[in-house]
């Protein structure tokens, strides 16, 4: 071993599931690189988001109400967009740190077999809730879902022949990159552009109980499935850009009966144009520093910010 070699840091982190992080210093994995975006599909996912949020604010011009719980207040959708478009133009404006975060394909035929399993998973999971019929049920079938089965199936894959791509990761500030997280939580729970809170609070055991599911199932689990493991596919696969959009398309429609209201078209069009520009403000994060404890921060902080001022008595 060079001295140099042994200066270096660990050449690579095994993360989870059938892919491999490396420092963005380390010399280029072998593999084909990812493939350059196609324009006509960008424009058109864009174009389909665009409309969304059209379509919302036309079908709802006293605003939107982001929660079936009483007690929220109906927004506008432009300012509900405001947390999710700072968090972009921050995550853009901060620095890329030192490397390229970049994607390499080590394995096209395994690549293709991981994400149509993915795919099938966030697929069925909204196709299942209407079926469940407790809350307990909802959590534990999100849990298998978005966590347990795909990091089984990928590690597998992985054991079996190696990684199917190779995540090239940029060496930046952990202060630095948890900046757009924060804005993007905290814009979204407190000032003019939060929607408030509920009517009423559940019991402290209930409520904490609640808050540790929805951060492992919500915080943990949708992030390592659609931004780690899905979107880090279709990038490879489609480009990066149409794997980001693609992806936060399928993150938004995932909350189409949680959050939806009206009919299909109107339900479908709200959570494009709310949970899926959350997604895309996310899936910036994480194509732009492949760090995904960022967005796991960014996603409990918008579902937890809340309940951690309510106990602190910050919020009624």
């Amino acid at each position: 071993m060079t001295a140099a070699a042994a200066r270096r840091p660990s050449s690579s982190v095994r993360g989870p599931g059938a892919d491999r992080a490396v420092p963005a210093a380390d010399p280029a994995p072998r593999g084909r690189p990812a493939p350059a975006d196609r324009p006509v599909v960008v424009g058109i996912l864009l174009a389909l988001f665009v409309l969304s949020i059209a379509v919302t604010a036309w079908r709802h011009p006293d605003g939107v109400v982001v929660s079936r719980d009483p007690g929220y207040a109906p927004m506008p959708v432009l300012l509900l967009l405001v947390p999710a478009l700072a968090a972009m133009a921050l995550t853009v404006q901060l620095p890329r740190g030192r490397g390229a975060a970049e994607l390499s394909v080590r394995r096209g035929s395994a690549l293709r077999a991981e994400t149509a399993v993915l795919l099938g998973l966030v697929l069925a999971f909204p196709l299942l809730v209407p079926l469940l019929p407790t809350g307990e049920d909802y959590v534990l079938v999100k849990a298998a879902l978005f966590l347990l089965v795909p990091s089984v199936v990928l590690a597998l894959s992985a054991r079996r022949r190696g990684a199917s791509v190779m995540i090239r990761r940029p060496e930046v500030g952990a202060a630095v990159i948890a900046l757009p997280a924060l804005v993007l939580g905290v814009l979204s729970t407190v000032g003019p552009f939060s929607s408030g809170g509920p009517a009423s609070w559940p019991r402290l055991e209930v409520l904490l109980i609640a808050a540790t599911a929805t951060a492992i199932t919500a915080g943990l689990g949708e992030e390592l499935i659609y931004r780690r493991f899905l979107q880090t596919r279709l990038e490879a696969l489609l480009g990066p850009w149409t794997g980001l959009l693609l992806a936060s398309l399928l993150f938004g429609l995932m909350h189409v009966l949680s959050h939806g209201g009206g009919a299909w078209w109107e339900s479908a069009a709200q959570v494009i144009a709310l949970q899926g520009t959350t997604g895309i403000a996310l899936g910036l994060m994480w194509r732009r520093w492949r760090r995904l404890w960022v967005c796991v921060l960014a996603h409990v902080l918008l579902n937890g910010l809340g309940v951690l001022l309510h106990l602190l008595g910050l919020l009624g």
